[in-house]
């Protein structure tokens, strides 16, 4: 099934600034539109976060619009093959598992998991310890009380994603440039004309989509923009080599390239990466200042050697996946940034202080796996030339809330499912 474009002959010229998987996804709905697209990046398409990413996709969240927002991904990530002809899937759906330990509010988990599905997520259920350990037998669940887990979630593919996604924009008519960076922008009286790129080149519009991710702070003030309430923050992911033929807990070769992303209670993650072991945590690097530069700098502390933090992660993760302790060394890192808000949920809506300024960003490390929702939000946002509270999401999943979203609100609640 193709989702029906949120309008028709939209007649406007539209610049999307960031050539991830945000912006791509965007530039191709506003371009099933009929408006004019031109899509700027400053490297190359995904060069920032979309291609540093661990990749993953879940509709497990605390918050319903975020639920039925990833339930509206997934179905365009399983019918990706028909939205974008001749390009291959980009998901896997190996599952989520979310581990949880005699200190859960079980109630509460349940609550959720009942909410999720009230959401339409009908595959999530709550295991306890016994079925836990029945359907996950490589899994020591030593002290666990039971997990969520939902088999609908799983990986993706982020390079098939915005490739073949920006070759289906500029089949629309799309304008894709790269290695062209915005740096500055004309406004009057509140409304934007035109961007000035590193070439020289201006380019006039009558809106502009901000979809940089955590350059998106820097690119609002090139607007006059409102200062927006996004911290970057560094994150790594570890690598282990691959199972062992003989391993014995629970898990062989066969199998392993069919383990879900699964959690631990205490935030730290592991997946299986072609024949590799990929793992994270939620760590507390030094402040840090994005630059297009200094994505892959590893600090101090978080390298490759032991007593340094990739040691930590792997022994929170091999706690409850013991067969990680066969797996021999740590062979890679890998390091990026996350866009984070005050209450991990993304920034979608208008500009207060210029009109004609769409802002998509905030992810706090959801964008990957949020982002056909996010540009059915912006192509929503565009063709109703104002900020919306809530959108209605094609394949049968009814109405989005999207307050939680808005650019203008006050933080409060927070996402409670945050990695």
């Amino acid at each position: 099934m193709i989702p029906s474009p949120v309008a028709q002959n939209l007649d406007k010229t539209i610049v999307v600034i960031g050539g991830g998987v945000t912006g791509v996804l965007s530039a191709w709905e506003l371009a099933r539109t009929g408006a004019k697209v031109i899509l700027v990046e400053a490297r190359a398409l995904g060069s920032g976060a979309s291609s540093r990413s661990a990749a993953c996709i879940r509709a497990q969240f605390d918050t319903p619009a975020t639920v039925r927002g990833m339930l509206y991904s997934i179905n365009f990530f399983e019918n990706w093959t028909e939205i974008m002809p001749g390009s291959q899937s980009p998901l896997k759906a190996n599952g989520y598992l979310f581990l949880q330990n005699y200190l859960a509010d079980v109630a509460r988990l349940k609550e959720r998991v009942a909410m999720q599905q009230d959401c339409g997520l009908k595959e999530v259920e709550w295991l306890d310890a016994a079925a836990l350990g029945e359907k996950f037998p490589h899994i020591d669940s030593v002290g666990l009380v039971g997990a969520s887990w939902c088999g609908r979630d799983g990986f993706l593919y982020p390079a098939i994603i915005y490739q073949d996604g920006a070759d289906q924009a500029k089949k629309l008519g799309a304008e894709i440039v790269q290695n062209n960076p915005v740096v500055a922008a004309e406004v009057v009286a509140g409304k934007a004309k035109a961007v000035i790129l590193g070439s020289g080149r201006r380019i006039e519009a009558d809106l502009f989509v901000n979809a940089a991710n955590v350059w998106a702070p820097e690119i609002s003030r090139f607007f006059q923009g409102m200062e927006l309430a996004i911290q970057p923050e560094r994150r790594y992911l570890y690598f282990l080599s691959g199972l062992p033929g003989d391993s014995e807990w629970g898990l062989d070769a066969e199998s392993f390239p069919e383990l879900p992303m699964t959690i631990t209670p205490s935030g730290a993650y592991s997946r299986p990466d072609n024949s590799q072991l990929m793992m994270g945590w939620l760590q507390f690097p030094g402040p840090v200042t994005a630059t297009l530069d200094n994505q892959d700098e590893i600090e101090p502390g978080f390298g490759l050697g032991f007593g340094e933090y990739g040691s930590a992660v792997r022994k929170e993760v091999t706690q409850f996946l013991p067969a990680a302790q066969d797996m021999g060394r740590i062979e890679a890192v890998t390091t990026g940034f996350y866009d984070v808000t005050p209450d991990h949920n993304p920034l979608f809506g208008y500009d207060p202080l210029v009109g004609n300024l769409i802002h998509a960003c905030g992810f706090s490390g959801h964008g990957l796996m949020h982002s056909p929702f996010s540009g059915r939000i912006v192509a929503e946002l565009a063709a109703t030339g104002g900020n919306v509270d809530a959108l209605d999401l094609p394949f049968g999943i009814g109405r989005a809330e999207l307050g939680q979203y808005a650019v203008g609100r006050v933080f409060g609640s927070r996402e409670g499912m945050v990695i």
